[in-house]
């Protein structure tokens, strides 16, 4: 394989792997949604609250409420089909009540944002780059670039070393997203992600019909 035919397949790594992991979180929040809308929207009549308005005594429809409810959770439904990641980490929160970090745990929400920054910066044509120091040497702080979440993901793994000692010239520094070890570790952090949520769910009795594949780990 050509090297220009092995990064174009790297870069469909990256592209699957952040999908998949999107696809499950969303899968997932969908699923806790599923029953409370279908139980509202099959429903033929609604409960009656009982009111008391000065000394007065009647009952009034549930239904106003109920179908505000539909339609809040119908958002929902649609907001997930098209959100961003910051997106679908700000709907977790609101129907979840915890946030996906708090769901994954830090190491791995910190690597699943690197996945994300390297999603984003390939699917969208941006240009991947890198600053030149006074010695003609790469920086490898990485400091608001586009990669600066991969990076930090990778210094972590140990994947990345930017010590003083370190002389990464520009090309190597440039194609350090295409390393066979940081490709895996990337795809496994989707791994992870998807078989984390997919536990969760079985725990919590939820349905998963039509639930995103899982994927395969890369040794």
């Amino acid at each position: 394989m050509l090297e220009y035919e092995r990064r174009g397949f790297f870069q469909f790594l990256y592209i699957t792997a952040c999908g998949h992991a999107e696809s499950v979180i969303c899968d997932y929040l969908k699923s806790i949604l599923f029953f409370p809308l279908h139980h509202i929207k099959s429903a033929t009549a609604f409960p009656q609250r009982i009111m008391t308005i000065d000394e007065t005594e009647f009952s009034v429809s549930t239904e106003p409420e109920q179908r505000a409810v539909q339609r809040i959770l119908e958002r929902s439904f649609e907001e997930l089909d098209k959100a961003s990641f910051r997106q679908i980490d700000s709907l977790h929160k609101a129907i979840v009540g915890s946030t996906i970090r708090e769901t994954i745990g830090p190491d791995l929400y910190d690597r699943l944002k690197g996945l994300v920054s390297v999603r984003n910066l390939l699917a969208h044509g941006r240009e991947l780059y890198v600053e030149i120091d006074e010695s003609y040497n790469a920086d490898t702080s990485f400091e608001r670039h586009p990669l600066e979440n991969a990076i930090k993901s990778l210094r972590q793994a140990k994947l990345f070393n930017s010590g003083e000692s370190d002389t990464y010239d520009a090309h190597d520094a440039q194609g350090v997203i295409y390393r066979d070890e940081v490709v895996r570790h990337f795809w496994n952090t989707s791994v992870e992600v998807g078989e984390i949520y997919k536990q969760r769910a079985d725990r919590e009795k939820l349905i998963s019909i039509g639930w995103t594949p899982a994927l395969d780990r890369l040794n």
